[in-house]
């Protein structure tokens, strides 16, 4: 059985620490109770499968979902030394795990966001009128180094790119469901985007 939740917003959703940790600490606090119908029964929450591969490419970047027993995500991020952000900080990274509360929780909420100084892309976005109270508090800044270390993990970055992966997926849910797929989610360099693109084409799959 999921669980699932409603929740209404007048403003932009915190940024917190930059990761989903506090909200998760928030949950655990205040605890879960199994959502009931008309009748006080327990409703179940459904969770789609899928039944064949469903991928999405933009360039050299993907996304795909592969029929599997259970959720799994793989995803990797590559920020070469030679590209005009020279990052070998970052580097190329892998993240491959089951996916589960325990998981979500230790090694996949907690990781911030992150961005490389050089492409000065904080800037472009509070010029766009974004993520205005982006700081080194929320957020770790990669130049030819991290500006804030620590790390909370050393592939903290490909982390928070799954932490995104999974968000945009909950986009999915339909009537009460779960979002996130039962499949082995593979991801290479994409982002929000090609994210939004992959769960229009699982809907449309889905509607057939």
């Amino acid at each position: 059985m999921t669980l699932g939740c409603n929740y209404q917003l007048s403003v932009q959703v915190p940024i917190l620490d930059g990761s989903s940790k506090e909200w998760v600490e928030a949950i655990e606090q205040t605890g879960l109770e199994d959502a009931l119908d008309g009748h006080g029964n327990v409703c179940e929450r459904m969770a789609p499968f899928i039944n064949e591969p469903v991928s999405m490419r933009r360039d050299d970047s993907f996304v795909a979902a592969f029929p599997s027993p259970v959720t799994r995500i793989t995803y990797g991020i590559n920020f070469p030394q030679e590209s005009i952000a020279m990052v070998p900080q970052i580097g190329c990274q892998w993240f491959s795990s089951p996916l589960n509360s325990s998981i979500y929780s230790t090694d996949i909420a907690p990781s911030r966001t992150f961005c490389v100084y050089e492409q000065r892309m904080v800037e472009k976005m509070q010029n766009a009128g974004l993520i205005k109270g982006g700081s080194v508090e929320n957020a770790i800044i990669c130049s030819q180094g991290w500006l804030n270390p620590p790390l909370r993990f050393d592939d903290e970055p490909c982390h928070h790119k799954v932490l995104d992966l999974i968000g945009d997926l909950s986009l999915f849910a339909r009537g009460g469901s779960r979002g996130i797929p039962i499949a082995h989610i593979i991801g290479y360099k994409a982002g929000h985007s090609l994210y939004a693109d992959f769960v229009r084409c699982l809907s449309s799959s889905s509607a057939e």
